[in-house]
């Protein structure tokens, strides 16, 4: 039923799906499938290798929790770097319409801006959202 090559292949994928998720999740399947494989090779019969593979992936995934948690704790609240943006203060360097985007400088940085409201060049404006690449402001 269940064969060596299957509980090693099964470990070799978790693996490597692992490195790319960070999550832990499939560390724990994959030390299950190692250990499966392990009874496989001491030919305990497919019901005790199925055992094995559930007990020791439900540890793994008691004892990774905490360990996941901590790893993760610290992790910043904002998703992209953009981010860093929000709420800060600009001024205007190309004139914004509700139709047209034009251009702000933040902190010495020059980014396309759009806005529901016509904002004339040098005015004082401040970050609202980002909308893919481009920011909405919004007169300050």
């Amino acid at each position: 039923m269940f064969e060596l090559e299957f509980w090693i292949i099964l470990f070799v994928a978790c693996i490597l799906l692992e490195i790319m998720t960070t999550g832990f999740f499939l560390l724990s399947i994959g030390i299950g499938s190692a250990a499966a494989a392990v009874a496989n090779y001491m030919n305990f019969d497919p019901i005790s290798q199925m055992l094995i593979f559930v007990v020791v992936t439900i540890i793994c995934l008691i004892a990774s929790r905490p360990l996941a948690k901590k790893l993760t704790q610290g992790s910043p609240k904002k998703k992209a770097a953009a981010d860093r943006l929000l709420e800060k203060e600009g001024t205007v360097l190309e004139p914004i319409d509700a139709e047209h985007s034009g251009m702000v400088n933040i902190s010495g940085e020059k980014w396309r801006a759009i806005a529901d409201e016509n904002i004339s060049a040098g005015e004082k404006i401040i970050v609202k959202e980002i909308k893919g690449v481009r920011l909405k402001v919004c007169k300050k």
